[in-house]
């Protein structure tokens, strides 16, 4: 094939395939109009918390497929994730630990590791558990603990009615 026929059959399949490539890109469907958190089973459990703390509509996280998402600026980054681990091996982090109990559950505090950051451990059942993080820079870290334990305890409530 010579330089010219080359050229000419670039262009015909530019020609042909681009606008199909267009109307595949631009093509709307129910499903492409869906929030993509919207089913992640982290976002399931967190929505109703976060809308009723006022956090606005969580979305999934972008640091873990498990995790996800809210933010509002008087508030923090508040982050909750699910771990296939229990919660010895999930709560074995950084800062001072404090054993406790929310809503019948036991719970793992770890205060500390980094200034205005809180976490939060919470057993789903004995194999798996959740991490709730809230990260604020306009606090010290107690406060910030002391906001996370109420949002802990609306989780800890969702968890119960799913139990």
């Amino acid at each position: 094939m010579n330089r010219r026929h080359a050229r000419h059959a670039l262009t015909a399949a530019v020609l042909v395939c681009v606008p199909w490539g267009l109307v595949a890109c631009t093509s709307s469907s129910p499903e492409d109009d869906r929030d993509p958190s919207a089913d992640t089973p982290a976002c399931e459990l967190f929505r109703p918390v976060a809308v009723d703390l006022g956090l606005g509509d969580p979305s999934a996280s972008s640091i873990s497929p498990h995790g996800c998402t809210a933010y509002e600026e008087e508030y923090g980054t508040f982050t909750l994730t699910l771990d296939d681990r229990p919660l010895a091996a999930a709560a074995a982090g950084a800062g001072r630990r404090t054993e406790m109990e929310i809503n019948g559950r036991e719970a793992v505090m770890l205060m500390g590791a980094m200034d205005g950051v809180c976490k939060i451990f919470l057993p789903v059942d004995e194999r798996s558990s959740v991490e709730l993080r809230l990260g604020r820079t306009t606090a010290m870290t107690p406060q910030v603990c002391t906001s996370l334990e109420e949002a802990a305890e609306k989780v800890a409530a969702r968890l119960a009615a799913r139990d």
